[in-house]
Order: C-alpha cells, then sequence, then structure tokens
C-alpha cells in the first residue's frame, strides 16, 4: 500500500506501476509525433481497429488507424505551424484495459494565416496488445477556443533537432 503526502491511499501493484508508465509515455510519444510532424511514430500509437474522434466546434470522427493517419496528415497540411501539449492526467487501468484523460493545449496558425488556439481535454480508452500499451479511442473535447490571429509568427527549428 502506497500513501501519499495527504493522505490518499493506494494499492498499485508493479504491473500498474509499469502499465501507467507506459500510458504517460503513449501520451507524451502523441504529443511529441504531433510537434514534430513525424507520421511514422504518429501511426505506431494506435491500435488498428482505434477509433478518434473530436467534438464541437470542429467535429469529426475516424475509424481506424490507416484513416486516423491519414487524417491526422491532412490537418497538418492545413497548418503552417501547431504545437500541442498534454498536462498530467489521470488513469484508471482495469487488466489489459485502460481510461484516462488528459488536460491539453494546441496553438497554431492555420495556412490562410487564422490563428487556433485552444484548450481542451482528452478522453482515452486504451488497450494492451502484445505488450504495448495503444490508443484504443481518442475523444478530444474542446473547453475553449480562439481562431483569431495570434502575434509573433513561428520559427525554424534548427538542423539539430530531430525530425
Amino acid at each position: 500500500m502506497i500513501t501519499s503526502p495527504i493522505g490518499i491511499s493506494s494499492s498499485l501493484g508493479t504491473g500498474d506501476i509499469q502499465a501507467r508508465t507506459a500510458i504517460f509515455e503513449l501520451v507524451a510519444r502523441f504529443d511529441d509525433a504531433v510537434n514534430r510532424r513525424n507520421v511514422a511514430e504518429f501511426e505506431q500509437l494506435w491500435a488498428t481497429d482505434a477509433t478518434w474522434q473530436i467534438g464541437n466546434p470542429m467535429p469529426m470522427h475516424v475509424q481506424g488507424a490507416s484513416g486516423i493517419v491519414t487524417t491526422w496528415q491532412t490537418m497538418l497540411g492545413a497548418t503552417q505551424w501547431l504545437f500541442r501539449g498534454s498536462f498530467t492526467g489521470v488513469i484508471h487501468i482495469e487488466d489489459n484495459r485502460a481510461k484516462g484523460r488528459w488536460p491539453c493545449i494546441e496553438t497554431g496558425t492555420f495556412a490562410d494565416g487564422k490563428g487556433y488556439d485552444n484548450r481542451a481535454i482528452y478522453e482515452d480508452d486504451y488497450v494492451c496488445r502484445k505488450g504495448r500499451w495503444l490508443f484504443q479511442r481518442r475523444h478530444y473535447h474542446y473547453l475553449w477556443l480562439s481562431q483569431a490571429t495570434l502575434p509573433g509568427g513561428p520559427v525554424a527549428l534548427s538542423t539539430e533537432f530531430s525530425r
């Protein structure tokens, strides 16, 4: 039994800790792949039968990993630049399945110069297949959105930054 400094008890076993670590890494890899526009890495994060959903005001629903990757590439093609980051989330694990919620931020500029700045929550389902945790379902819930022109502009990544 683990007791936190604020008195919350948890009976996390080694398997739960490993699963939580792997899921935290999965979410971090999602953000990293998006920020670096790395298609190969983005594709590896999804179960073949996964679902990706984005809520209002820009609703979208895509079924299957290949469709998700194609849709994501189209979305990125419409942006000049995009940055996304997730804050610490919560995870609930049940055997080889888990659920999680992650507050996040996305900021960027579309190719037409329109800004994109939002705060949202990703609601996820995960599945562990062949020892790897993958996204089974990601549902993006907008909390706040601005499409006002953003001040400033993108700065090209240095050649030392690995894509």
